[in-house]
């Protein structure tokens, strides 16, 4: 190599030093954005051309300086795959916690929603009745029966309250859901724009390293919503060139395929409140609606069974839908742990049992031939049907409201005055523990076991499988976040911009420039010599 090919080698120096400080300054400029994967520059040696017809094998052959290759992310695939079945881990314990302390803070048998336990209201009032009728037992019922029947109507109102509020929490998480359903499909939306634009950076030689950081953080934002598996095969578009495509699949439970990305082919889900709020996912189309011609093998436009999902959207859906041990056999035929999990509308069905139980037994004391014996308890306030009473209609019945019915002081038309036998009953009705609250008088067909026990238990029930839901879940969510937490650190010493190897690059390609400007000066001076000569 003569010395204009020494300047050549000292060109391509400078070139390379430059592109590394212009990498090194963008990876320190970016420190701060959200999702950026530090950038390294990769430099191969130029290698020499064949030998030609005068090559001296006595010459001694040198490279001719360094070649600016490309530049790469610095990521970890493993790390990445790690992390996002975290953030799905994390996601769907979040959103079920969330759930589980809305339902706390309007059942404030449960104590207001911060893990801790208290009497509440409805319990409080349950005594305030016992204590009433005590008294009539004691004093006479006289002035008591309105007294009772006052406490008795206050009593239906709470369960009304916390039936509406449930209702109403219910609407409340289909809104939730819907907005989870419309956020995960614009992250699908915009990756697959983000998928096109790449595969045109890809065709025209491009590396569109910042494109690929908004597609990876939004994987990441997908999995929070939905688990999924992502996948990256080469396509061959003709012409021996070969691209990198991207596919995004449901992480099915159940080992469905439903593939929600194929390249520049994406979908869309859309939720069915009518049939459980299953979740169902369009055609895949591209962005001028053409259908994928494997549409029907990637299991695109089909409605997913109860368990193919996972994360935040999952939770929702359970959330909505889950009824414990109100579960019929077709709804464990659709999720085996359909039993053992509770959402909104297991603690509506456990209330409507207590309120119907308890209306039930209330009744069927003062089911006398005396006169003024009666239904105490209705499903409505105009009214004295007792079919079907719930915690939503529970009511003080309209012959008891106007003194058509009072609570009966004994059974006996024989009985001696003052005899409070059957007021002594109700009395210990209250403190009964042989009391059966059969699911299936709520929910016919209903799989689950009866529960016996008393008004009291069957609110300290309800109590404690909040609590203990909410302290499980809590407990789980922490566990999911501090590993979560620990993947993070460890991506990040990889895909992260650290400053002090930042310096250190800077120093080093500066150093490098440096000395390439030096052989560039000294190379001058030996020409200027040599024409000089």
């Amino acid at each position: 190599m003569g010395t204009f090919g020494s300047i050549g080698t000292v060109r391509l120096g400078i070139y390379a030093a430059q592109k590394g400080l212009d990498v090194t300054g963008n990876n320190i400029t970016n420190i701060n954005t959200e999702g950026y994967t530090r950038q390294r520059l990769n430099q191969v040696s130029l290698i020499p051309g064949a030998a030609d017809r005068y090559f001296s094998s006595y010459k001694t052959r040198i490279g001719q300086g360094a070649v600016v290759a490309g530049v790469d992310q610095l990521r970890d695939p493993g790390l990445d795959i790690s992390y996002r079945k975290a953030a799905a881990d994390v996601g769907s314990a979040n959103a079920k916690l969330t759930g589980l302390n809305d339902l706390a803070v309007i059942l404030d048998e449960v104590g207001k929603g911060d893990l801790e336990q208290d009497d509440g209201v409805i319990l409080s009032q349950l005594n305030d009745l016992r204590d009433l009728i005590n008294q009539a037992i004691t004093n006479g019922v006289g002035t008591y029966n309105s007294l009772i029947r006052e406490s008795a109507s206050s009593l239906t109102k709470l369960f009304n309250s916390y039936a509406d509020k449930l209702s109403d929490l219910q609407e409340t998480y289909e809104e939730k859901l819907d907005q989870q359903v419309t956020e995960v499909n614009d992250i699908l939306k915009n990756i697959q724009e983000l998928n096109e634009a790449i595969r045109n950076s890809d065709i025209r030689g491009d590396e569109a390293l910042e494109l690929r950081d908004q597609r990876n953080l939004l994987l990441d934002q997908l999995n929070e919503y939905v688990k999924v598996d992502v996948k990256y095969s080469m396509e061959d578009i003709g012409a021996d060139t070969k691209i990198e495509k991207l596919t995004v699949s449901i992480a099915s439970n159940e080992g469905h395929t439903h593939t929600l990305i194929d390249g520049t082919y994406g979908t869309q889900l859309s939720c069915d409140p009518a049939d459980n709020y299953k979740i169902s996912i369009s055609d895949l189309t591209d962005s001028n609606g053409r259908v994928h011609p494997d549409n029907g093998i990637l299991g695109a436009g089909q409605k997913m069974v109860d368990n193919d999902l996972y994360g935040s959207l999952q939770s929702y859906r359970e959330l909505l839908t889950e009824k414990g041990e109100y579960a019929t056999a077709a709804d464990i035929a659709d999720d085996a742990d359909a039993s053992t999990k509770r959402g909104i509308p297991y603690y509506q069905m456990a209330l409507d049992n207590l309120a119907r139980t308890f209306a039930e037994e209330m009744n069927k004391l003062n089911d006398t031939e005396l006169t003024g014996s009666g239904a105490l308890f209705s499903n409505s306030s105009s009214g004295n049907d007792t079919d079907n009473i719930t915690a939503a209609n529970i009511s003080v019945s309209y012959d008891w409201a106007n003194d058509k019915v009072s609570i009966q002081a004994t059974a006996d038309s024989n009985a001696p005055s003052g005899d409070t036998s059957r007021l002594a009953e109700f009395l210990n009705l209250f403190g009964r523990k042989d009391i059966i609250f059969a699911p299936g008088t709520i929910n016919p067909g209903a799989a689950g076991q009866s529960y016996t026990g008393s008004f009291e238990d069957m609110l300290l029930r309800i109590q404690s499988t909040l609590a203990e839901d909410q302290m499980t879940t809590d407990a789980v969510l922490n566990n999911h976040m501090i590993t979560m937490n620990d993947i993070y650190v460890d991506r990040e010493g990889v895909m992260g911009v650290d400053l002090n190897d930042e310096a250190t690059s800077l120093m080093t390609y500066q150093k490098a420039y440096t000395a390439a400007c030096r052989l560039m000066t000294t190379l001058e001076t030996a020409l200027d010599s040599l024409l000089a000569m």
